[in-house]
């Protein structure tokens, strides 16, 4: 048997290399495609009396494992024929290259390779002319697998213009890099589609000139603009494609994004902190990072938005922002705890400064009855649209006495839209007329507004 493995091993090579048992695991391991077209058998020698170590056909084993990627199991008798079953993929091509890390890592060397770390799982040839649709692309059956996507200085050298669909639907996907390597593609239909996981594309430069994208970040409700916190709508093209200011590329030499952490649990608190970990003593539901400056634009990008199941937001009851948050020196809150209909308390506003925008942060939050801001730092304000908007059930909302907003700057039309229980210290009732932001000051007998100072 370990004369077949030997063979078998040197015919793969094409050598005539002896090996000793112990060699071989190493010898199977190093075989890549390459055969030096010197090969020599060696013959049956005559049998000899000893202890093998039980490790080396373990070894070799692994080794043949850890070239096919598969699984199986092997007896020793098996092993020569696995090895002379094996095949590479050899010659200079366009791949896509999973790893054992789960990144999908697409390069254009000679032979199969990776370079962003882990080792090779599978990979194929990828067409430079792109496809038609998700479902032509020959990595289509692992695309749940990805958690990263990086595409390797090699890859500029494709010249591929034709990106529609290269990425859609990798819902597990977080992170793409190297994304620079893709300038000089011209369409971009649905390219991130559907990547609802994915917060990042890294890119140390990239020109959008030229290129067209319908559909291009449709569903990518977490990824955020390393320059401002942009955040793509559903139908956000090309245009968006970028780096800087409205754009959702992020240089990586010049991230200014920060991120909160949100702690969904089983009883139903959500907790939002600066700590990444978890309190380990309760039983978990969710959690998640969110940016701190990001202007997200709808659902989808909070551990609690989940389309159903227990993550879902209806099972969110209580809010907590815990002592850390104040270390943020801005903070936006866009949609935070948006139809948040089964919430009934929100605790720990008081620690919170520099937050600049409030859209539809408390907005459908049908079941809260009261907030209080006391020890709140408005005067970063300057975004309230929709901000209680629907919040049915809202009565009184509690402020320092010392509570005003910036002189200008300000805007939110509808900030209390439909916040019919509402009613200021001084007995201001709300008003289907009066539902700016201007009302979001102390009720008075000079100025009426909604908040109670105490």
């Amino acid at each position: 048997m370990l004369t077949d493995i030997a063979n078998a091993i040197r015919f793969q090579a094409g050598v005539a290399t002896l090996f000793t048992p112990g060699e071989m695991a190493a010898a199977a391991t190093a075989l890549d495609g390459t055969n030096e077209g010197n090969y020599q058998a060696q013959i049956y020698m005559t049998l000899e009396s000893g202890i093998l170590s039980g490790h080396v056909f373990e070894d070799i084993a692994d080794a043949i494992r850890g070239q096919n990627g598969s699984t199986d199991t092997y007896l020793p008798g098996e092993m020569a024929a696995a090895i002379l079953a094996l095949s590479w993929d050899v010659g200079l091509k366009p791949r896509a290259v999973l790893t054992s890390l789960g990144t999908l890592e697409f390069n254009y060397v000679d032979g199969r390779h990776c370079y962003s770390g882990g080792v090779p799982v599978d990979a194929w040839e990828v067409d430079p002319a792109g496809y038609s649709s998700a479902s032509a692309r020959p990595y289509d059956s692992v695309k749940l697998q990805v958690q990263k996507v990086v595409f390797h200085s090699s890859w500029a050298q494709v010249g591929m213009t034709n990106a529609n669909y290269l990425l859609n639907a990798f819902e597990s996907m977080t992170e793409v890099s190297g994304f620079e390597n893709m300038s000089g593609m011209r369409s971009a239909n649905q390219m991130f589609g559907s990547c609802s996981m994915l917060e990042t594309i890294y890119a140390t430069s990239f020109s959008n000139s030229g290129l067209s994208g319908s559909l291009m970040f449709n569903g990518c409700s977490r990824l955020v603009g390393g320059t401002d916190g942009f955040v793509p709508s559903t139908t956000s093209g090309a245009s968006a494609c970028k780096i800087g200011a409205g754009g959702v590329l992020t240089d990586p030499n010049k991230d200014a994004r920060t991120w909160f952490y949100g702690h969904f649990y089983e009883d139903g608190e959500a907790v939002l902190t600066a700590t990444q970990a978890p309190d380990p003593s309760r039983t978990l539901r969710a959690t998640g990072r969110i940016c701190a400056i990001g202007k997200y634009v709808g659902l989808g990008f909070t551990p609690w938005t989940g389309t159903a199941g227990a993550t879902h937001r209806q099972y969110l009851t209580a809010v907590t922002f815990a002592a850390d948050m104040a270390t943020y020196s801005t903070l936006r809150f866009d949609y935070l705890l948006y139809s948040c209909t089964a919430a009934t308390s929100v605790s720990g506003l008081g620690s919170l400064s520099g937050v600049t925008s409030m859209r539809f942060t408390f907005s459908s939050c049908s079941a809260l009855t009261s907030l209080d801001f006391r020890g709140f730092d408005p005067l970063a304000l300057t975004d309230l649209y929709y901000t209680f908007g629907g919040a049915s059930a809202l009565a009184a909302i509690y402020a320092d006495s010392t509570w005003e907003l910036p002189s200008s700057g300000v805007s939110g039309s509808s900030c209390f839209y439909n916040c019919r229980s509402l009613v200021g210290g001084n007995g201001t009732a709300w008003s289907s007329s009066a539902t700016s932001y201007t009302y979001f000051r102390i009720d008075t007998a000079s100025t009426p507004g909604y908040l109670t100072a105490q």
